[in-house]
């Protein structure tokens, strides 16, 4: 039986490691690349790469330079988040291959909903206005696509540098009350439950837009009390306004996304996002206790 060759992009960041760890035992050749081995942004390097015996039936398209950076060099997250998979989306559409382009949750507004794939984009950082473009780019070149924008994500091994649920754990030990914004809200989103539903999709060869969150909202404060309350821990912690964290970006107040499309094709919805925190808790817990 041939095995479909899946390709990961940005292969040392979380979402891309957890993807990677998730497709081992699947029916799939899998392999995750970095961008020293594939530099998303040259045209020479991405068609080299499909040119080989390697070449992928399916791309996962993770990297992304993330929302502050892309305040200071605005150029160099265009070349990532939107020229990137441009050269992605020619060349799997030259070459029949499925891309699926991960985007983001922070293309949205203020008003506190949830949004789903037919609410207007607001776009209010630099970040977002990138990854938008990405998103055009691959739905107007590759006819065989599949974006999927993706909540609060969290997941990845203890050590790794962006993993929120362990750093607020560790400050949790330090300090006798924490702060927390109670303005920003939005879907934290297991990493491991993306890799279900995107193998769902695979199964279901409907292509488009989906929003990818676990189910239900909260305040950035809620969810880090319901991390500690996963640890079994009583830290208090405050409600402070966004303002007592300053930023570059002006994130948008509300980031919470429901999924009108994936019931269309009949992919279950993820499971309620208080349910996958406890469940990827306990999984990681003796790792750093």
């Amino acid at each position: 039986m041939h095995k479909r060759k899946i390709l990961i992009t940005g292969g040392r960041g979380m979402l891309a490691t957890d993807l990677a760890a998730f497709f081992l035992d699947k029916p799939f050749d899998v392999r995750s690349v970095d961008r020293h081995e594939l530099d998303i942004t040259c045209r020479d390097q991405v068609q080299a790469f499909f040119q080989s015996p390697e070449r992928p039936d399916v791309v996962i398209n993770t990297p992304c330079l993330h929302v502050e950076p892309c305040e200071d060099v605005p150029q160099t997250a265009y070349a990532i988040n939107a020229w990137g998979p441009k050269l992605l989306a020619e060349t799997c559409q030259h070459f029949g291959a499925t891309l699926i382009q991960i985007s983001t949750c922070g293309i949205f507004g203020d008003t506190i909903c949830a949004y789903h794939e037919y609410d207007p984009v607001v776009l209010k950082t630099s970040y977002a206005r990138s990854k938008y473009a990405g998103e055009k780019y691959v739905s107007r070149i590759c006819d065989k696509h599949y974006i999927l924008r993706l909540g609060w994500l969290y997941g990845g091994e203890v050590h790794h540098a962006r993993n929120f649920i362990v750093a607020r754990y560790r400050e949790a030990l330090q300090t006798d009350v924490m702060h927390s914004a109670g303005d920003k809200y939005g879907s934290p989103t297991y990493t491991f439950d993306v890799g279900e539903t995107l193998l769902s999709l695979l199964d279901a060869d409907q292509y488009g837009v989906y929003h990818v969150s676990n189910q239900g909202g909260c305040s950035r404060a809620e969810y880090v009390r319901e991390i500690l309350h996963a640890f079994g821990l009583d830290v208090p912690v405050e409600e402070v306004d966004s303002s007592h964290f300053p930023r570059k970006a002006n994130v948008p107040d509300c980031e919470i996304l429901t999924s009108y499309n994936l019931s269309y094709v009949g992919v279950p919805l993820l499971e309620p996002w208080k349910e996958a925190l406890a469940r990827y808790v306990h999984l990681i817990k003796n790792k750093i206790l």
